[in-house]
C-alpha cells in the first residue's frame, strides 16, 4: 500500500465470518447436517472449514448434486438451523474489540462487508455486542441477492457516503482479496481466519493477528494524521 494511499484512508470494512467472528463450529455443523438432508454424502463437520466464508449457494453446488431449483429450499434449511443452533456456537476473535476501540478513538468509521444475509449478520454481531462499532453492515438480501463479495464491497462505501472515498477492506478469505481488487480498494488479509497463506496473494498488508492488525492500522493513522498537521 503505498502512502499517498494510506494518506487518504477514510474507512475500514470488515469481512465478518473468519475476520471479526470465530463462527466455524456453527457453520460446519449445520453445513454438514444441511448436506445430509439433502441426499449428500456423510462428512465431519471440522472438514468443511474451506467453506467457511463463501455464498452458501456456492457451496451447496460444489458439494452436492442438488438441481438448481432446489438449491433455495436447501438454503432455507441451512439458515434455519443456523438462526437456531449455529449463531450461538460463535465467539470473537481475540483482540477485535481493542481493534474497533482503537478505530473508534481515531474517528476512522469500520464497516461489515460479508456474503452472509444481513440480518443475520447483524444478529451476530448483537449477540456479541459488537453492533454498535460498525456505522454500516452490508450482506446479501433475504433472497441471496448481492451476495458476490464486490457487491457488499460496493454496498458498504455507497452507504457510508462521504466517509467511504478511501476504503481499506479486512478479509480471510482469497474471495475477500479479489473482491477488493476488483472494486478498487486495497485490502489486509487477516492470517487469523480460514484461509491458507497463498489466499493471501494480492493483498497490500498481511496481519498475523487482530494485535497486529491494530498495530499496522495505527501506524498508518498516526502517519496520516502527521501528514495532516504538517501540512497546515
Amino acid at each position: 500500500m503505498t502512502a499517498p494511499m494510506l494518506a487518504r484512508l477514510s474507512c475500514v470494512l470488515f469481512d465478518l465470518d473468519g475476520t471479526l467472528i470465530d463462527s466455524a463450529p456453527g457453520i460446519t455443523a449445520c453445513l454438514a447436517e444441511t448436506i445430509r438432508e439433502f441426499g449428500g454424502a456423510s462428512v465431519r463437520p471440522e472438514s468443511l472449514r474451506s467453506f467457511v466464508g463463501p455464498p452458501v449457494a456456492d457451496t451447496l453446488r460444489t458439494l452436492t448434486s442438488l438441481p438448481e431449483r432446489d438449491i433455495p429450499e436447501a438454503i432455507e434449511y441451512y439458515r434455519a438451523r443456523y438462526l437456531a443452533e449455529g449463531l450461538q456456537r460463535s465467539s470473537v476473535f481475540a483482540g477485535i474489540p481493542a481493534l474497533l476501540a482503537m478505530l473508534r478513538e481515531w474517528g476512522m468509521p469500520a464497516a461489515v462487508a460479508t456474503s452472509k444475509r444481513e440480518s443475520h449478520a447483524r444478529a451476530i454481531l448483537e449477540l456479541h455486542s459488537l453492533d454498535q462499532s460498525f456505522a454500516v453492515v452490508s450482506g446479501a438480501g433475504e433472497d441471496e441477492a448481492g451476495a458476490g463479495k464486490s457487491a457488499v464491497i460496493r454496498s458498504a462505501i455507497e452507504r457510508l457516503g462521504d466517509r467511504g472515498g478511501s476504503a481499506l477492506l479486512v478479509g480471510d478469505r482469497s474471495f475477500d482479496i479479489r473482491g477488493a481488487t476488483a472494486t478498487g480498494i486495497p485490502s489486509m488479509f487477516a492470517a487469523w481466519g480460514y484461509g491458507a497463506p497463498d489466499e493471501a496473494e494480492g493483498a497490500a498488508l498481511v496481519a498475523r493477528d487482530p494485535h497486529h492488525a491494530s498495530e499496522l492500522l495505527h501506524e498508518y493513522l498516526v502517519g496520516s494524521a502527521s501528514q495532516t498537521q504538517g501540512a497546515s
